[in-house]
């Protein structure tokens, strides 16, 4: 495994010499100031148009997926992203407080809350459409994994977006591959390979306290990158100092951001055009404050989602020493997703600049997009000759690298290095596994 010391002269000499490594972007910036669907973060759609795969290595075919993927695209997640701004103008409103501007924003924002009031975190059928199509493109590009006594297993955590989500790719899945064996479930221990680190759990794997590599706070950070800030709310109120009395303004930003960023997973006629509250700058700027945000959140989840890879590994290993066919499917969240693109280190995210202005270079949330998915993609020789089981990693139908594993011949990789490389990643991160799922 690389030591932090030689990753950091690595990406040193790649930016003195600007060699190529794979994660790395340096023109993110320009890239999210052109780009609403990237600035919006979180909330990006996820984009079917990709690469063609490359071929199978001579004499090899495909057998088994793992998987995990987030559910589809959906209305905000929390009421706040709805009440905050609704109740900040009409407040304002009553006060005499709002400008011409801002009257016109409190009338489109009513109709606009009144339609999706009561429809916080459900599934849209944009969402239940992503996933219909990427069970589509796994059956279609891997149909020998769905072949002849194929078994597939579906968890899922307890929100009703991903339960909703696992739904429609189960039923596509269904409608494709009549006989394979498919079960869908979901309970308590599920959610050991779907969501570890949420809630009271109390088979969370347990190890050393993690320390982010940056203490910037939020509202630091914010202030730093959107010193201007205020100028958002001078459009919309007279005395903006009286609108945002009591209230965060990262925070009161935060929402009204994840607002506006959202509106293309609803379906149109619930949409309504709020891009005007952000000029294109002041957008792209936030985003950067809300993925410093994301990171300082999902680093800590490193432990607890550990149990994720240790049901990945002992899934694979029972597919692989029963000679069997099929798929495990594991349904969840972008906080999990992103997590474990930190942990497998996929396509360098999990490289830590000196700064945290240098973060954006390398981790981006847009990479966890509605619908995000990861599938490791296992192959063998055919007719039961001897050879490695390589595997292949797909991340939104892109094949990616394990970054800190050495390719048989990219992008495929023998099974037991990666095998390798996440058991060290898991006994890095933890001393006591409380539940192994899978086993």
């Amino acid at each position: 495994m690389m030591t932090y010391m030689k990753k950091t002269l690595l990406t040193s000499l790649i930016i003195l010499f600007g060699i190529s490594l794979a994660g790395q972007n340096f023109n993110v910036k320009e890239e999210i100031a052109g780009d609403f669907m990237k600035a919006g973060g979180l909330d990006n759609l996820i984009d079917f148009n990709v690469p063609a795969l490359t071929k199978a290595p001579k004499g090899y075919e495909p057998f088994y997926i793992s998987h995990y993927g987030r559910h589809g695209s959906r209305y905000a997640y929390t009421p706040k992203t709805y009440t905050t701004l609704f109740k900040m103008l009409n407040q304002a409103d009553s006060a005499d407080n709002l400008t011409e501007y801002g009257r016109k924003l409190l009338d489109s924002v009513t109709v606009f809350y009144n339609k999706v009031k009561y429809h916080t975190g459900d599934l849209t059928e944009a969402g239940w459409n992503q996933h219909r199509v990427i069970a589509g493109t796994m059956v279609k590009n891997f149909p020998s994994v769905f072949g002849k006594n194929a078994r597939v297993d579906a968890v899922v955590s307890k929100s009703t977006r991903s339960i909703v989500s696992m739904t429609s790719f189960c039923t596509e899945l269904a409608r494709l591959r009549p006989s394979v064996q498919l079960y869908a479930h979901q309970g308590f221990l599920e959610q050991q390979a779907t969501a570890p680190n949420l809630g009271e759990n109390e088979l969370r794997y347990k190890g050393p306290a993690l320390v982010n590599p940056y203490s910037e706070d939020f509202e630091s950070f914010f202030n730093r990158k959107m010193p201007r800030w205020m100028d958002i709310y001078a459009r919309i109120f007279k005395d903006t100092e009286k609108a945002l009395a009591g209230k965060s303004p990262v925070m009161t930003t935060f929402y009204v951001y994840m607002l506006v960023a959202g509106m293309p997973s609803l379906p149109k006629e619930n949409r309504v055009n709020l891009d005007d509250i952000f000029t294109e700058k002041e957008f792209a700027d936030f985003w950067e404050v809300d993925n410093y945000m994301r990171f300082k959140e999902y680093y800590k989840y490193q432990t607890s989602c550990c149990a994720i890879l240790d049901d990945i590994v002992a899934k694979a290993d029972k597919h692989i020493a029963d000679n069997e066919k099929g798929a495990d499917l594991r349904f969840g969240h972008d906080h999990v997703m992103m997590t474990l693109y930190l942990l497998l280190n996929m396509d360098n995210f999990a490289h830590y600049p000196a700064t945290d202005d240098e973060l954006l270079y390398w981790f981006q949330s847009y990479r966890s997009p509605m619908g995000t998915n990861m599938q490791m993609v296992f192959y063998r020789p055919k007719n039961k000759r001897n050879g490695d089981v390589l595997v292949k990693l797909l991340v939104n139908g892109v094949e990616s690298h394990f970054t800190e594993t050495e390719p048989a011949s990219f992008p495929y990789y023998r099974w037991e290095d990666v095998k390798s490389y996440m058991l060290g990643r898991v006994d890095e991160f933890v001393t006591e596994r409380t539940f192994i799922p899978g086993r």
